[in-house]
């Protein structure tokens, strides 16, 4: 009895004995109503008699009985493509929670298979994209813990400072280098968030080449990676560690390296327009051929750091420490270095047309054949600087500094002032 109630609430769609019937019916219902009352209603036949007439009315039920073919057709289609999609859906469903499984794992071999997994899904589904992505990022996160290190300093920037050796660390465990390389060679889609590895230790990690635009990497510990030819633009980096890093040819482009730690880092022929690098640590850092046009290095500590040929052009270098730099031929062309430390930095053969050098300070600089163009000079420090072979220094411009008996002006050029010793 019971079976015979459950069978009777069943719905009709679960019960074919039951709607077949019924359909079949309804379809001969149907077919009858089109070919008699349709067709006739639908032939142009008021005018013809005998043999035309029925001709007609044969035409228009076979043109009828083409459209009703071709909806269900049509129908048909649609459901096959709905079945389709249903069906695909449910396997990325089933290939995804496989391989969730296998990241899961304490075996490397299967957390490598789950890694791959995603790639591939990631690669035929752009709807999982973003997906994928997240927990690629949140496994490298979770797989990953900062590495004790010196807390940053809080005296002021141009103090010598210290941090914990990164030599001895092996890179990343192999599964974390993987998830890293699959996600920096992920397809180029809209993504609604930024690749999240913040506070990440990714010490001698290789991301040469890859695709970390927008990326947030907040307080990660990159020293000693490769991220040759990397895209990083618009990134953040605040507060990342970069020592010793190798960002040849990268793209930093709008990136953000506030107080970032750039010591000894290799960022020649980098792409740093725009980049906001105030208050980052570049003691040492290795700048040539790179472009710096209209970047933020207020207060950035650049120490007998390489700047030759680098672009600088509208950069503010207001406050930065560049005492013992290299900045042969460097672009300087309307540069913010008003309060600067340059002494005994060298600039020879630099382009400083329109710069503002006010209150820099630039003892035992040299300067020669560096073009001064319409730069200011209002209370600069000159104190022993080389400036007999500059270009285009005015009397008024020296005027304004602050000089003293062992500065070297050109050939007739007065000492107006003297400079307090540095």
């Amino acid at each position: 009895m019971k079976q015979q109630r459950d069978k009777a609430r069943r719905p009709l769609l679960e019960r074919p004995a039951v709607w077949a019937p019924a359909a079949a019916i309804l379809a001969v219902g149907l077919l009858i109503v089109l070919l008699g009352p349709i067709a006739w209603w639908a032939t142009p036949a008021k005018h013809l008699q005998g043999k035309d007439k029925a001709e007609t009315r044969t035409a228009t039920r076979q043109t009828l009985l083409a459209a009703v073919g071709g909806l269900v057709l049509a129908t048909g289609a649609a459901f096959t493509a709905r079945t389709f999609y249903l069906t695909r859906r449910g396997q990325y469903t089933d290939r995804y929670n496989k391989a969730i499984t296998q990241l899961a794992s304490d075996k490397l071999t299967e957390r490598l298979g789950g890694i791959y997994a995603l790639e591939h899904l990631m690669l035929e589904s752009e709807r999982e994209h973003n997906t994928v992505g997240e927990v690629l990022a949140a496994f490298i996160r979770e797989s990953t813990r900062p590495k004790p290190s010196s807390p940053p300093s809080i005296g002021p920037v141009g103090a010598e400072q210290t941090s914990s050796s990164n030599a001895d660390s092996p890179g990343p465990p192999t599964d974390v280098q993987a998830a890293l390389t699959v996600l920096g060679r992920r397809p180029s889609r809209p993504e609604p968030n930024p690749i999240d590895l913040t506070n990440t230790d990714l010490t001698k990690a290789n991301l040469a080449g890859a695709n970390l635009a927008g990326a947030n990497l907040t307080g990660t510990n990159l020293a000693g990676a490769d991220l040759t030819g990397t895209d990083l633009a618009g990134a953040n980096l605040a507060g990342a560690d970069l020592t010793g890093a190798d960002l040849a040819d990268a793209d930093l482009a709008g990136a953000t390296l506030i107080r970032a730690d750039l010591r000894d880092a290799n960022l020649s022929g980098a792409n740093l327009s725009s980049a906001n690098l105030s208050s980052a640590r570049l003691r040492g850092a290795n700048l040539s051929s790179a472009n710096l046009r209209d970047a933020n290095l207020r207060v950035a500590y650049l120490r007998v750091a390489y700047l030759r040929d680098a672009h600088l052009r509208g950069a503010n270098l207001s406050g930065a420490h560049l005492n013992g730099a290299d900045l042969r031929d460097a672009h300087l062309i309307r540069a913010d270095l008003r309060g600067a430390r340059l002494l005994s930095a060298d600039l020879r053969g630099a382009d400083l047309r329109g710069a503002n050098l006010s209150s820099a300070h630039l003892s035992r600089a040299d300067l020669s054949g560096a073009d001064l163009s319409s730069a200011y000079l209002s209370g600069a420090y000159l104190s022993g600087a080389y400036l007999s072979e500059a270009k285009n220094l005015t009397t008024e411009m020296v005027a304004q500094a602050a000089l003293n008996e062992r500065t070297l002006l050109p050939e007739g050029m007065p000492h107006p002032k003297k400079a307090p010793e540095e």
